[in-house]
C-alpha cells in the first residue's frame, strides 16, 4: 500500500488506542492527489447520490455518504438528507477509516472513545452507528471514504461487510473517471459483483425471515402441517413461478404421504399421496430411497416419471427438483420438492433455497416426532400402550363436565389383578410383563369404543363409562371382564391364571367430584379383595366409615408398643401320643384403651399395609425369645416357643433376621429355643433371598415351620429346595375330618408324605375327641386347639407345665 504509514491498531469499537493521524507518512502526496481529482466543492452528482441511495436502501440506513478527506475538513460529495455538507476532520470518523483498507465499523458510538464526545452523537442527529470504508484514486491513496450511519447501535453481517466493500468499488470507478474505458468495465464488473452479493444478501433475508416465522410456529407448538404449510407458502411467496411441496415418510418408511403441497391441484395430491419409496419412482420416491438430490428438468421425456407424465400434464407440470429431509442422524423423514410449469434447470441460487428449506422442514418434523414422543411418554403407558394415569385423570375431568352439563350418570371401575405377584415372582417380571399386557388386551376387547382404560401402575387398571343409564349394562360388563380374565393365558410355555377384583363407583351418586370418585372406586376394589376376589363390588356408604376406621386403627397401632397395650398370650403345642406339652406357640393381642381386645386378623393386615409389622415383628420377636429363655432355665432344657412371622420381614429391604441373631447373642439366648413359623406362599416368592435368610438362620439353630399347609398359592416342590422341620396342617382340614372324608385322606397324605420327607407334622384347630382320636390313628406326631388348651398367660401356661416336661 502506498500514500501511508502502516498502523497497528483496533477496528472496531470498545479499544480506548486512539492512533495519531499525522502518521501519514505522505500526507502531503495524499492530498495533492486529493487536489487533483478536482472533485472538491463541486455541485452534486447523480452517479454518486445513485450509490449513497443503493447504500441506503440496502443496509436499510438513513445516511449514507460519499466522502473526502481535506487538510482538516471532511467534505461529503453525497449525503442525500443530511444536514451539513462538511464537518471538522477531528470530529469525524472517517479520518481513522482511511488509516486502513478494512472496514472500520463502530457498533455503538457512545461507547467508543474515538466517537463518544462528538457532538453528532451527544447531539442531533444522535447517530449510533458507523461504518466505514476507504476509496483511493488511482495510485493508490486513501483519498475518502464510503460511509453508512445510523440512530441505533447495530452490527454488519459478512455479507453485508461484503456488500458495502464493492460498493466501495463502484464509487473509486466513479471518483477515478479519467479512464473511461476501464473506468465502465470496472462498473460492469462491480455493478454484477454487487447485484449477486444483493441478490444473496436478500436471499438470506428472505430465508432468516422464513426460519424465524417457522421457529415462532415451533415454539408455540402449532401443528406440523400448519408449519410445514408456512415453509411451502414462504418460498412461493419469495420466488414466483416455483411450485413447492413436502411430503413426509410413513412409520413403516416405505410410502410417502402428504405433509403439505397447497399450491399443486387437488387431485395431484390425491394421486401421489402413499406413493411408493423406490428407486426410479418420480423424484420424490427416488430421493426418499436413495437420500440424495433427484433433479428431474423434463418431466416428460424423464424415465423416473414415465407411469406419472399424463398426471404431471395435467397438472402442468414440466420440471420437479427433489431434495431428501434427513435428521441429524441421517434418517430420511420425507422429501421437499420444487416444481415449475416449464422445463427448469436449478440455478446454485435454487440449490442452496431448497436445502435451506428441507433443513427447515427437517428441523420442524423432528421438533414434532419429539413432541409427539414425549407427549405419549407423559400420557401412555410404556409397558401397555394403554392411557396412563396422568392422561385418564384429564380425561376423567372432562367427562365429569359433559356429565354435570348434559345430567348424565357415569362410572369408573377399579380392577386390580388377584394373585399377580405370585405370578411376576414365581415365574419372573419377564412374564409378568407379559400378562399385564395380556390382561389390558383382554380388557380392552370387552369395554365399548366410549369407554376408557387406563394402566394406572402395578396390576391396577382403571375403566371410564360415560353415559350409563343403568347399572345393569354395568354389571354386565364388569361379568364379563370377570370371565375374560378367569380364562387361563398362555405365555412362553407357561400356563398361567389370574382373577381380578373390581370396585364399581357412580357419578353423581357416590361422589360429586373426581377425587371423591376414584377414592370410591378404590374402596369398592378393596371390598371385592376382602370379600373373596374375583368378583366386583359397589361402592357404599359403609365403606366410607370401615376406611376412617382402618385409618384410625392404623394410627392407634402406631402406639401400641409404647404404650404397652401388645402382649403375648400362649397356647400349648402337646404331643398326641402322650398328651404331654412339646412346646408353645406366641400369639400376639392387641388390648386396645377404648376398643378392648382386637384380634390378630383385624390389625396384623394393617400393621403389613403401613410397614408396622417390621416393628412389631421384631417386638414379638424378643419378647417370646426372652420368654423362652425363662422357661428353658426354669422348666425343661429343650423348650421351645414357635414364633408366627410376616413376608414383608423377610422379603423386604430390612435386617430383620441380622437383627434377631445379634438379639439372641446380645441376651446369651440360644437360638434353638425359637422355632420360626411361615406361610408356604413365602418360599414361592424371592427364592434367592428368601432362601439365603432363612439357611442363615437354620445354621444359627432355629427351627423352621409352615403354617396353614395346603392352603398357598404354590406347588409342593419348595419341599426339596428347603430345609423344613415342621408342617402345620391348616385347621380347614382338621376341623372337617370324619372317618371317610376327603379331609381326613388329605390329613393322612399329609402326614406320610412328610414322614419321608424327616418332616414332623403339627395339626392346628384340634376342637373334638373324635378328631383327636383320628390323629392318632394317622401317627401325627404333635396337635394343637382349643380342645386341648386355649392361648394362656404366662401365669396360666406355666401352671400347666408338669415336673414331667424337664427333660
Amino acid at each position: 500500500m502506498s500514500g501511508k504509514q502502516q498502523l497497528s491498531r483496533p477496528r472496531r469499537s470498545g479499544d480506548v488506542v486512539l492512533p495519531d493521524l499525522t502518521l501519514f507518512k505522505d500526507e502531503a502526496q495524499r492530498l495533492l492527489a486529493l487536489q487533483a481529482l478536482n472533485i472538491l466543492d463541486t455541485p452534486p452528482e447523480e452517479r454518486f447520490d445513485r450509490i449513497t441511495r443503493i447504500a441506503m436502501q440496502v443496509f436499510n440506513v438513513p445516511f449514507a455518504m460519499v466522502s473526502l478527506v481535506d487538510a482538516k475538513r471532511l467534505w461529503f460529495k453525497s449525503s442525500p438528507g443530511f444536514y451539513l455538507t462538511e464537518t471538522a476532520r477531528s470530529q469525524s470518523l472517517c479520518a481513522y477509516t482511511i488509516l486502513s483498507d478494512e472496514v472500520l465499523m463502530v457498533e455503538d458510538t457512545l461507547l467508543d472513545p474515538r466517537s463518544a464526545d462528538k457532538p453528532w452523537v451527544t447531539g442531533e442527529p444522535r447517530l449510533r452507528f458507523y461504518a466505514g470504508i476507504a476509496i483511493k484514486d488511482n495510485r493508490g491513496f486513501n483519498i475518502g471514504t464510503l460511509s453508512i450511519l445510523d440512530h441505533k447501535p447495530r452490527k454488519l453481517t459478512p455479507e453485508q461487510i461484503n456488500i458495502l466493500t464493492e460498493l466501495a468499488k463502484v464509487a473509486e470507478s466513479e471518483v477515478n473517471a479519467a479512464d473511461l474505458s476501464q473506468v465502465t468495465a470496472q462498473l460492469i464488473q462491480s455493478r454484477k459483483q454487487l447485484h449477486q452479493a444483493v441478490t444473496r444478501l436478500r436471499q438470506n433475508e428472505q430465508l432468516n425471515r422464513l426460519r424465524n416465522q417457522v421457529l415462532e410456529l415451533i415454539a408455540r407448538s402449532e401443528p406440523l402441517t400448519e408449519i410445514l404449510t408456512a415453509i411451502v407458502t414462504g418460498v412461493e411467496l419469495e420466488y414466483p413461478g416455483m411450485l413447492c411441496s413436502i411430503l413426509l415418510t410413513d412409520d413403516s418408511s416405505s410410502k410417502l404421504t402428504l405433509g403439505a403441497a397447497p399450491s399443486l391441484p387437488d387431485f395431484y395430491n390425491a394421486a401421489i399421496e402413499g406413493i411408493a419409496i423406490g428407486p426410479g419412482i418420480g423424484s420424490c420416491g427416488t430421493c426418499a430411497h436413495t437420500g440424495k438430490r433427484v433433479v428431474v428438468e423434463d418431466i416428460a421425456s424423464h424415465p423416473y416419471w414415465a407411469p406419472y407424465t399424463e398426471l404431471a400434464a395435467r397438472a402442468q407440470l414440466g420440471s420437479c427438483w427433489s431434495e431428501p429431509i434427513v435428521d441429524a442422524g441421517g434418517e430420511v423423514l420425507g422429501t421437499f420438492a420444487i416444481y415449475h410449469k416449464e422445463k427448469s434447470a436449478p440455478t446454485s441460487r435454487d440449490f442452496y433455497l431448497i436445502e435451506q428449506s428441507a433443513a427447515l422442514a427437517s428441523i420442524s418434523i423432528e421438533r414434532a416426532r419429539a413432541n409427539k414422543l414425549i407427549w405419549r411418554q407423559a400420557n401412555f403407558d410404556s409397558l401397555t400402550g394403554l392411557t396412563n394415569r396422568n392422561l385418564m385423570r384429564e380425561l376423567l375431568k372432562t367427562a365429569l363436565k359433559n356429565a354435570r352439563r348434559n345430567r348424565h350418570r357415569l362410572a369408573v371401575i377399579c380392577l386390580d389383578l388377584d394373585h399377580f405377584k405370585a405370578v411376576n415372582d414365581s415365574l419372573g417380571h419377564d412374564i409378568g410383563d407379559k400378562l399385564l399386557i395380556a390382561c389390558g388386551e383382554r380388557i380392552q376387547g370387552c369395554i365399548r369404543e366410549s369407554d376408557t382404560l387406563a394402566r394406572l401402575g402395578g396390576d391396577e387398571f382403571l375403566i371410564l363409562l360415560p353415559n350409563i343409564a343403568h347399572e345393569a349394562a354395568i354389571e354386565q360388563l364388569a361379568g364379563k371382564i370377570l370371565s375374560s380374565l378367569s380364562q387361563p393365558f398362555r405365555l412362553q410355555q407357561e400356563l398361567v391364571y389370574v382373577s381380578a377384583s373390581l370396585g364399581i363407583a357412580l357419578f353423581p351418586d357416590d361422589a360429586a367430584d373426581l377425587e371423591q370418585l376414584l377414592k370410591n372406586a378404590d374402596q369398592a376394589m378393596y371390598s371385592a379383595k376382602s370379600g373373596g376376589r374375583g368378583c366386583f363390588h359397589y361402592f357404599t356408604s359403609g365403606m366410607q366409615a370401615s376406611i376412617q376406621n382402618r385409618i384410625a386403627l392404623i394410627n392407634d397401632l402406631r402406639k401400641a408398643i409404647s404404650n404397652r397395650e401388645l402382649t403375648l398370650v400362649y397356647q400349648p403345642i402337646v404331643e398326641i401320643a402322650s398328651g404331654k406339652i412339646h412346646k408353645a406357640e406366641a400369639l400376639l393381642r392387641w388390648h386396645h384403651p377404648r376398643r378392648g381386645i382386637i384380634a390378630p386378623a383385624d390389625f396384623i393386615p394393617l400393621a403389613e399395609e403401613s410397614g408396622l409389622i417390621i416393628e412389631i415383628g421384631n417386638w414379638v420377636f424378643e419378647q417370646a425369645s426372652l420368654q423362652a429363655a425363662k422357661w428353658r432355665s426354669r422348666y425343661a432344657g429343650n423348650f421351645q416357643i414357635s414364633i408366627n412371622t410376616s413376608p414383608l420381614q423377610y422379603r423386604n429391604n430390612t435386617d430383620s433376621p441380622a437383627d434377631w441373631l445379634a438379639w439372641l447373642a446380645e441376651h446369651k439366648i440360644d437360638a434353638a429355643a425359637l422355632t420360626l413359623e411361615i406361610t408356604e406362599n413365602l418360599l414361592m416368592n424371592d427364592y434367592d433371598k428368601v432362601n439365603k435368610r432363612l439357611a442363615q438362620l437354620r445354621r444359627a439353630g432355629m427351627e423352621i415351620s409352615i403354617d396353614d399347609f395346603g392352603t398357598g398359592y404354590s406347588s409342593l416342590s419348595y419341599l426339596k429346595k428347603f430345609h423344613i422341620d415342621y408342617l402345620k396342617i391348616d385347621k380347614s382340614f382338621v376341623q372337617k375330618m370324619s372317618k371317610g372324608s376327603d379331609d381326613l385322606i388329605i390329613c393322612e397324605a399329609m402326614v406320610v408324605m412328610a414322614g419321608k420327607l424327616g418332616i414332623k407334622v403339627i395339626a392346628e384347630g384340634i376342637e373334638t375327641g373324635e378328631q383327636m382320636q383320628l390323629l392318632a390313628a394317622m401317627d401325627c406326631q404333635y396337635g394343637q386347639g382349643y380342645w386341648l388348651a386355649k392361648p394362656l398367660s404366662v401365669g396360666q401356661f406355666e401352671a400347666l407345665l408338669s415336673p414331667e416336661s424337664k427333660d
